[in-house]
């Protein structure tokens, strides 16, 4: 690639950032403002519950009133729980660029998206947040543009390479999942065993879920190296249903396999809804 045509794809990346970063600031808004709050203890404000005193548990955190009626110390658990990472990974590549509606996302901007918003929620909650394999997670306003840059940079590959997670650390992976599912299971399996706090957002356009098309079509991959003419997709669309909904239950199965937990997200669903709900149960 030449340097002028360098420049340009860089110029043409940077102007994607602000209208990701928009979209996902007011889908954190709405959800900030809409949603239940996280039943996870630690360093928040609100209380949720007491429980037993257990060794590395700070002192501070004891509620003496409440331990003075029984033989037991207590500490008051929080809503939020204390700093750890989070880490994502997004699928980069051809495939995420496509879109059947012009009114509608693409897969990648979606996926973009509900990354940032998510990163975004974390960090606002005293949560490091990073993209897997670059660099170190971290909550400042540095990692937040760095992190919005590797998420909307290209890569070729279609599934991350065994990656070692912090003990503990929430981990999301964003993608379309039209791999086979063997090789999905063999790409996460090293970080399924470091953390079970782990997600997959599976993002389909409603034409890949759907095929409603009819008559005489073309198809072709995202590169346009591949194509297949169909004479009428009717004669198709139900064992290609088929075919993609068994291939939805085999990612989900995977996922189910890995011990993590799975939400399929339609590029014509309001994102807002979908954050909303991986948010909730985060």
């Amino acid at each position: 690639m030449g340097l002028l045509n360098l420049r340009s794809k860089a110029e043409e990346t940077a102007a994607d950032i602000p209208d990701i970063r928009r979209i996902a600031t007011e889908t954190a808004f709405h959800v900030l403002h809409g949603a239940n709050p996280r039943k996870r203890a630690g360093a928040g404000e609100t209380f949720w519950q007491f429980r037993e005193y257990q060794p590395g548990d700070m002192p501070r955190d004891i509620d003496w009133r409440q331990s003075a009626k029984t033989d037991r110390v207590y500490i008051r658990q929080k809503e939020h729980h204390t700093a750890q990472s989070c880490l994502f990974w997004l699928k980069r590549n051809a495939d995420m660029g496509f879109r059947s509606d012009k009114a509608l996302h693409s897969k990648g901007e979606a996926g973009a998206v509900i990354a940032l918003c998510l990163a975004l929620l974390h960090s606002r909650g005293g949560e490091m947040i990073g993209f897997a394999g670059h660099g170190r997670a971290g909550h400042s306003e540095k990692t937040l543009r760095e992190f919005e840059q590797a998420i909307v940079s290209e890569n070729a590959e279609p599934l991350p390479p065994p990656l070692n997670t912090p003990k503990r650390a929430a981990f999301y992976g964003v993608s379309d999942f039209l791999e086979p599912p063997e090789a999905i299971r063999s790409s996460f399996q090293t970080m399924a065993q470091q953390t079970r706090n782990g997600y997959f957002i599976h993002v389909l356009d409603p034409a890949e879920a759907a095929l409603p098309y009819a008559g005489r079509i073309m198809f072709q991959n995202m590169s346009g190296e591949e194509r297949v003419l169909i004479n009428n997709a009717l004669d198709i669309r139900e064992e290609y249903k088929k075919r993609m909904d068994d291939h939805i239950k085999a990612v989900r199965d995977v996922c189910d396999a890995l011990g993590w937990q799975y939400v399929l997200h339609c590029t014509d669903t309001p994102l807002v809804d979908t954050v909303r709900g991986i948010w909730g149960n985060a």
